[in-house]
């Protein structure tokens, strides 16, 4: 069985175009102010308001029944009340499936073993540092923009069609 890590924000919630929207109105752009604002949002609510990309959940239910992934689920996280929020809605919405919190401004890859595993994000720089550490880099894109890696704009790629089906054989 292969691991497959998601990223959360942007692949699994649609939890980035609200607050970025707030962020320009306020004209909030320093890294430390918006890691402030990201510290003080009602993560639960959040959560609840911005819902899921493309009926995420239903997705990786598929995905953990087609058997081919060991699924977690890796997100970063500016605070503990970010974290308990998406832990406690991944518990009822996907029981079962690990949620893994990286602080911010540490790298997924050094959080967990990245070698070998394949990460499905919307982030290159992620993307990026996932691969030179051995890693299989897919881009989310729900525009289907291309990039060097990868690109689905499903979930459900990932079984059919997708090169990696290819690699875990």
């Amino acid at each position: 069985m292969q691991k497959l890590y998601l990223d959360c924000d942007g692949v699994i919630l649609d939890t980035i175009v609200g607050p970025y929207k707030i962020l320009a109105e306020m004209g909030i752009s320093e890294e430390e102010d918006v890691r402030a604002f990201y510290r003080q949002i009602d993560w639960k609510s959040l959560i609840i308001q911005s819902g899921e990309i493309d009926n995420a959940c239903q997705k990786i239910e598929a995905l953990r029944e087609c058997g081919l992934f060991d699924i977690s689920i890796l997100s970063h996280v500016n605070s503990d009340n970010e974290a308990s929020a998406k832990k406690e809605y991944f518990a009822y919405k996907l029981p079962g499936i690990e949620v893994i919190t990286v602080p911010k401004g540490i790298e997924k890859a050094d959080f967990v073993k990245a070698n070998g595993a394949i990460l499905v994000d919307d982030y290159l720089p992620n993307l990026e540092y996932w691969s030179e550490k051995g890693g299989i880099s897919i881009k989310f894109s729900d525009s289907g923009k291309v990039c060097k890696f990868e690109t689905i704009t499903s979930l459900l790629e990932l079984i059919n069609g997708c090169k990696v089906k290819e690699r875990v054989r």
